[in-house]
């Protein structure tokens, strides 16, 4: 959609979508804690405003939304780097490509899974790679804002890894840990890399 747009509209949403990449980590960490705060957070006084006072929540202060909430402020603030690599894939595709398919009788949902999908293989390749990688050693954040809590239920590796390495002195345990995930990482890279290139051959 954002490529379809054109003019200053799709300058607008570019710039917009891709602002929270250049904001700092422990910014992003602050305003959503504010945001999400339960009794003076912007998010619960506007469902009051808006008469949905019965959803407000302690939304990284409950095991059961935690995580989801984590997860959310995680994808909104990485948005933009998966956006800049898609959008770029997307214009270097040769509009002539579109143009030969119509005439041909393609549209629509076709036009993307014969054309777009196939072309930006290798942007995809990339982007699972790194999302999965970026996902495995999350920790900036997900510290600065619920440190794994409340429980477990925010506990990424990475975090983990930390709190047995600083908070609870466990060197040895922390070293094993760091070890596994490396090979994690690296066994994720292969399976993505694996199953992207054969999916890729099928079309």
């Amino acid at each position: 959609m954002l490529d379809r747009l054109g003019g200053k509209a799709e300058k607008w949403f570019r710039t917009i979508f891709f602002i929270p990449c250049v904001i700092s980590v422990v910014v992003i960490s602050k305003m959503w804690l504010s945001l999400l705060d339960p009794t003076f957070g912007a998010f619960n006084k506007m469902l009051d405003s808006l008469g949905l006072g019965f959803l407000k929540h302690a939304w990284l202060g409950d095991s059961s939304t935690a995580l989801i909430s984590m997860l959310f402020i995680l994808i909104w603030a990485g948005f933009g780097w998966g956006l800049l690599f898609y959008y770029a894939g997307l214009k270097g595709i040769p509009d002539d490509l579109y143009e030969a398919a119509s005439l041909d009788g393609a549209s629509g949902f076709r036009l993307h899974w014969r054309i777009t999908v196939p072309l930006l293989s290798p942007v995809i390749t990339v982007q699972i790679t790194l999302a999965m990688i970026t996902a495995l050693k999350q920790m900036e954040t997900v510290f600065l804002t619920t440190n794994g809590g409340p429980g477990d239920s925010t506990q990424f590796l990475a975090v983990y890894l930390y709190n047995k390495a600083f908070s609870a002195s466990q060197y040895g345990y922390a070293n094993a840990i760091s070890i596994l995930f490396i090979i994690v990482c690296l066994l994720a890279t292969y399976l993505s890399n694996k199953l992207t290139r054969s999916d890729a051959t099928e079309f």
